[in-house]
């Protein structure tokens, strides 16, 4: 869990990521009328929040941190 993931957000801003640093991950789906597109919230333990549409950044955060053993 040594790696750091970049998350870019909304307005485009790049994030370097301490998967240590995440309290939580909230998935918010926005249906339209041709197709969905999800957007997460990333909540940092500095009470920081990220909001992105990068999927795979995401992925990767949350599967570094169930690999350490630890619950999401």
């Amino acid at each position: 869990m040594n790696n750091t993931i970049t998350i870019e957000d909304m307005t485009d801003e790049v994030y370097y990521i301490n998967p240590r640093n995440v309290a939580y991950i909230k998935e918010k789906k926005n249906v339209g009328a041709t197709r969905t597109i999800s957007s997460w919230k990333i909540s940092l333990v500095n009470g920081e929040s990220i909001i992105t549409r990068n999927e795979d950044g995401v992925k990767r955060l949350i599967y570094s941190y169930t690999e350490s053993g630890q619950e999401f």
